[in-house]
């Protein structure tokens, strides 16, 4: 069996994994100490606002003036929490389209969300979400949909539903699902690899394959002719390209943002074997993978066949190792007014270090100097819940998505606002 353990101190964390026989000696063991700066200026708790969630993997708000919160979850139900109080009625169920989960664990279902920026006059809204579908090579399809929401400001018109595009998924993970219009008023969306591992699909996998939609981030416009149509400054028109992206490189991004003051795009990707990372990503900008993993050569052959000059490749803000945690969730800086310690910094976190039970890890990214991004802990203990995604409200605040469970199954899912004490 596995026992494992850790201790916060100071100046990091001491993590432990012993196997041991049915005699109970020591047959295996594994020590892992990684350092972090725990940040002695203030202390954050986080205050638990709405639970019994299945596995909540987003939260965002309709930018109509009510503040109220939209907390998508992974089965494919999007729920309202009003004034601190979940309402007992879902704004849309979506559990008839989505593909049948894994209760194991899973990396489909209902992935993204996002209001459009008029939502107060036009109702319009998308969503993101994984469906079955059957084919050579082919586990299930992504779909990126509009709806409208109905008389009642609190429902959804479950039958408005307008498919805006699919996209072929090889693989059960590496869905990406980030859905948010960015201050362009343009539609993004994240997309990963196509998942297994080591991007092997094709003869140079997708994330350096730019006539594919996967492991790239992509911009639409969705005010137009129906579907949709190209922004005229996406950076691959009349180039070698789908005229949808707008970055890649990217292995999975699991949850990007933009900063609300400098419009920047922050994005996590999440790693291969051993390094996760943050980028602020750019117009036209290729991310790596699977050439590199964060900085380091993953498949350096592939950039020779490709005549791809590394040095040309951009770097991460941030990397951190295995050692600390297993999968990053993409986060916001915080630009609301309830925290002004917070101010300019980049809430992000971990997953969990561990597989075997939750041990996440919430972080911030502080900008030193300009462009020297350091690492600290956002808590002075540990957090002993899988880190599934963050949510930003209407005024800037934001709240952690967490749970106890590996799989979609179970109610410990549960929503927690950030405060600094």
């Amino acid at each position: 069996m596995i026992i494992e353990t850790d201790f916060l101190f100071g100046l990091g964390d001491i993590s432990i994994d012993i196997t041991i026989d049915s005699s109970g000696k020591i047959v295996e063991g594994l020590l892992f100490l990684f350092f972090v700066t725990i940040n002695p200026e203030f202390t954050v708790r986080l205050d638990v606002i709405a639970e019994g969630f299945n596995s909540p993997l987003y939260a965002t708000h309709a930018g109509d003036g009510s503040n109220r919160l939209f907390v998508v979850d992974q089965i494919g139900i999007i729920y309202i929490i009003e004034n601190d109080d979940l309402l007992p009625d879902p704004f849309l169920d979506l559990t008839d389209k989505i593909v049948d989960l894994d209760v194991a664990y899973d990396e489909r279902g209902l992935l993204g969300l996002a209001f459009h920026p008029d939502y107060e006059n036009n109702g319009r809204f998308f969503v993101y979400y994984s469906s079955p579908k059957s084919g050579e090579k082919i586990n299930h399809e992504t779909i990126l949909a509009e709806y409208q929401v109905s008389d009642n400001e609190n429902m959804a018109d479950s039958n408005s539903e307008q498919i805006i595009l699919t996209v072929d998924q090889p693989e059960a993970n590496h869905n990406g699902g980030q859905l948010l219009f960015g201050p362009d008023g343009y539609l993004y969306l994240g997309l990963g690899d196509g998942g297994g591992a080591g991007d092997q699909h094709g003869e140079i996998g997708n994330g350096q394959n730019k006539e594919t939609l996967l492991g790239s981030i992509i911009r639409i416009d969705v005010d137009n002719e129906e579907p949709y149509t190209i922004p005229a400054d996406n950076p691959f028109i009349d180039s070698e390209g789908r005229d949808e992206l707008y970055a890649f490189g990217l292995r999975n991004p699991w949850r990007f943002s933009f900063d609300r003051d400098t419009n920047e795009l922050f994005v996590a990707d999440v790693g291969q074997d051993e390094w996760e990372e943050i980028n602020i990503v750019e117009k036209g900008g290729n991310y790596g993978w699977r050439i590199l993993e964060a900085t380091h050569a993953y498949d350096l052959d592939l950039a020779d066949e490709l005549n791809i000059d590394v040095n040309s490749l951009q770097d991460p803000i941030h990397e951190y190792s295995h050692s600390l945690g297993r999968s990053i969730t993409g986060g916001y800086v915080y630009r609301g007014t309830e925290n002004p310690e917070l101010t300019g910094k980049y809430i992000f976190g971990d997953w969990s270090s561990s597989f075997v039970r939750p041990r996440g890890n919430l972080f911030y990214l502080a900008e030193i100097e300009p462009g020297d991004w350091q690492r600290f802990n956002l808590l002075s203990s540990n957090f002993n819940r899988f880190v599934m995604s963050f949510g930003e409200d209407e005024n800037g605040e934001l709240y952690v998505l967490s749970k106890t469970t590996l799989g979609p199954t179970g109610s410990t899912g549960d929503v927690r606002k950030i405060i600094v004490e």
